[in-house]
Parts: structure tokens; sequence; C-alpha cells
């Protein structure tokens, strides 16, 4: 048995690991900084002549964008203790202009006391999977007709923007939408009209909000817009007046039209949970819609 301690020391398994698996695997601490990396992750980095690796951030290896996302991740995974599976995502190879999709695993890593003092990640290619796999993805995240975020995909993003406004302390708001009047054109002019119509009212959506909002259709009329990070409470009631407004002039080449009646929720005045604040938003968009 001493024998055997001996032979399975941590460094030695841990270097046998990262040298040989063909996957990328990092070992960041909770700076986000980079502590560790696999043979495989190098040649990444050496290919694109990246030398100077431990020590850095995403943001100063892979740029602002794409290195903010992934910061986000790690701190989320670090602070809750919860571990993130499958995560589809893509960045561009600078060297030669090839898009790279990956599914990445972040894995908390505790001491012997119970507290996480780093995160252990796990990213594998799947550019041959793309087709197939990236497309899946996209149905179980997107709504097919529209194209916007679904109900899955929309309390990803709501337990997200939770998670920044609470490291941050900022607020942000959820617009649930319901237009007046769609059955009647569904009725009147059928199915293949209806779909044209909401269509339409998802593209004027997605036209008058930021880029960084997320607009999503939750049923059959009915639409969520969350604004991240306002800056007052006034702020939704403008967007919201104003989506009203574009949904009320909007008139088909047959003259069918809708209006909208819209419940507006703001975090963390009207709850603190994705569900809760839906819930308050859909409460005031059926008052709006009754009054």
């Amino acid at each position: 048995m001493e024998g055997y301690s001996h032979f399975c020391k941590d460094e030695w398994v841990l270097k046998a690991l990262l040298d040989n698996i063909g996957d990328s695997v990092y070992i960041k601490d909770r700076e986000c900084r980079l502590w560790r990396i696999s043979s495989k992750m190098a040649y990444y980095f050496a290919e694109n002549g990246i030398t100077d690796i431990y020590g850095k951030t995403d943001k100063e290896l892979f740029g602002e964008a794409f290195g903010s996302k992934t910061m986000v991740d790690d701190q989320q995974v670090m602070e809750t203790g919860q571990p993130k599976l499958g995560m589809i995502e893509n960045h561009v190879y600078s060297a030669r202009g090839e898009t790279n999709w990956t599914s990445t695993t972040k894995l908390p890593i505790f001491n012997d006391q119970g507290e996480v003092v780093g995160l252990l990640g796990i990213t594998r290619e799947i550019n041959e999977l793309k087709n197939s796999e990236i497309g899946f993805q996209w149905l179980a995240t997107h709504d097919s007709l529209t194209s916007l975020a679904n109900r899955f995909m929309l309390s990803d993003r709501i337990e997200q923007a939770i998670f920044h406004a609470r490291r941050n302390n900022t607020q942000f708001a959820l617009l649930f939408i319901d237009l007046n009047g769609f059955k009647k054109i569904n009725d009147i002019a059928g199915h293949a009209m209806g779909d044209l119509y909401l269509k339409k009212v998802a593209q004027a959506l997605t036209r008058n909000v930021r880029s960084s909002d997320t607009v999503a259709r939750i049923g059959g009329d009915e639409f969520v817009v969350l604004l991240d990070g306002i800056t007052n409470p006034e702020e939704p009631e403008k967007v919201a007046a104003k989506l009203t407004e574009i949904i009320r002039m909007w008139v088909d080449e047959e003259e069918h039209s809708v209006t909208a009646a819209i419940g507006i929720s703001i975090y963390p005045a009207d709850g603190e949970e994705a569900e809760l604040l839906l819930k308050v938003a859909d409460h005031a968009m059926y008052h709006s819609k009754n009054n």
C-alpha cells in the first residue's frame, strides 16, 4: 500500500491527464486567471502565436467580448458552487479566421474545508457535429416560427440577469406582451396570415429594443422582453409605450391589426426570482388588458 500511495502522487496523475487528454482542459483561480492547461489547449495558443498564458484571464487572451461572457460563467460557477454542463460556444481562430465550435463544462474546485478555490474547465471541439448538434441546440432554445428565444432560453437569460444584477447592484425589467385581437386574424384570415403577423410583430419588437436585450415568444400570441441594465423605473414604461404604439400602428395588406397589452415587472422591486418576476409581469398585463 505504501508503494501504491507513492505511485498515485496527485501531481503525477494531473500531469499525465493534462499531457494526454484530447480535450482542452484548464484550471483557473478565483480571479479567473489560468493556472494549468492541457497540451491540447497549449497547442491552440501556440498556433495563434500566444506564448504568455499563465496568470492571464480570458479577456486578455480572447478579447473583451468573448472574455467577458466566459468570465461571467466562471464567476457564477465559483460563487454558487454549481457546475455548468455542455455549454455550446464559438470563437474565431485569429490565425485562420475560422469559427471553432465547442461544448464546455465548468466545475467548481473545493478545498478540504469545502471552500471553492478555483474552477476546472473541459472544452471539446464539435465542429464536425455543427450542422446537427448546433441545429438541435438552436431548436431547443428558439421558437421555430419567429426565431425568437423560447421559454427555456428566456428562463436562462433571466437567471443570468439576476446573477449579474446581484453582483453589480443593478436593475432589469420584464415586459409581458399579449396581443389583443389576434384570435380574430386567425379566425377570419386563417392561420397562415396569423403566422405571418406573429413574425412581423417579432421583427418589430427585435428592431426596437437594444441588441443586449432579449425578446422571447412564450405562447401563441404572448411575448416577453427582458430589458437588461435599466437605470430607472421610468425606462421600461417608455419602452412599453413605444412598443404598444408600434404594434398598434402596424397594419398588414388586408388591414388586419392588433393592439398590445403590456405588463411590467422590475428586479428587485417586484421580486428576486425568475418565476415570480414573470408572474408579476403577467398579472400586470392582465390588469392592463381588462382596464
